[in-house]
């Protein structure tokens, strides 16, 4: 089916500026729903030009980003490689034309925000949400003893400010990411340690999609406002422990919730 795009084309609402953008859009989201399954790998260069009336520079400038994402490879003389699914996938790759082959979806770059848009359009979003809270439930109570230990005055203040954003945003759904995002990342920079204050940044756009999931029940969010609260006293009575036990119990109530709608019968949470 031939697609033209044009300047302002989107994919689920994904507002794009320029064409190997919207190209890259396109081929992304198309790649994490899974259309290259049966073939294992992206049409050739000529048969994606006329599908999508673009030129091969175009074309071109897209794969690199496809690649920097993770979603693909390119093997001089091989072709174009797709990271897929699923390990059948590898077999399917095989018998791609040109040398395209589909891959682990292991290999791609799950914490790129495009690659998230793009799981979230296809769906997967609850299943993607659920890691994100089983890693930070592993992670961020041992952020928030840090904090506890390390925090300056400053960095208190600022968690104070993020609590106070927080609880305003109640009758205000609309603002609880950002607001929830800034209070946690605002924990990770407080442990004073480079590698946790990466992954706050890293994780924001898991951290998003996760957010609207777990406070789309009427009260879900202002249930746990308390515990946010709790948290933030601790850290700034620098008590760390405290301040470890109260994360552990505001990462579980969203980590409860969505293993009871992925594994209703798993009761061997973490």
């Amino acid at each position: 089916m031939r697609q033209k795009l044009g300047r302002e084309a989107s994919v689920g609402g994904l507002s794009r500026r320029n064409l190997p953008e919207q190209v890259v859009d396109l081929l992304g989201y198309r790649i994490v729903r899974g259309d290259f399954a049966h073939t294992g790998g992206l049409p050739t260069e000529p048969e994606l030009v006329a599908e999508l009336g673009i030129g091969r520079n175009v074309l071109r400038e897209a794969i690199k980003i496809l690649v920097s994402k993770g979603l693909i490879e390119v093997r001089p003389k091989s072709g174009t490689r797709v990271r897929a699914k699923a390990a059948r996938g590898d077999r399917a790759g095989r018998r791609a034309r040109g040398g395209t082959r589909v891959r682990a979806k292991a290999d791609w770059n799950v914490l790129d925000p495009d690659v998230v848009a793009w799981f979230s359009i296809d769906g997967t979003d609850l299943r993607n949400a659920h890691d994100l809270v089983e890693f930070r439930r592993i992670i961020e109570p041992k952020a928030a003893y840090l904090a506890a230990l390390r925090a300056s005055n400053e960095d208190i203040e600022r968690i104070r400010i993020a609590l106070s954003d927080l609880v305003a945003c109640v009758g205000e759904l609309a603002h609880v990411p950002a607001a929830d995002i800034t209070f946690h990342r605002s924990i990770y920079d407080a442990s004073h340690n480079i590698v946790l204050r990466h992954l706050g940044s890293l994780l924001t756009s898991l951290f998003q999609n996760q957010v609207l999931l777990t406070t789309a029940e009427p009260g879900s969010f202002e249930r746990g406002l308390p515990l946010h609260r709790k948290v933030t006293e601790a850290i700034a009575r620098r008590a760390p422990v405290q301040a470890e036990k109260y994360s552990r119990q505001l990462v579980d109530m969203p980590y409860e919730d969505l293993s009871g709608r992925l594994h209703p019968n798993d009761r061997g949470l973490l």
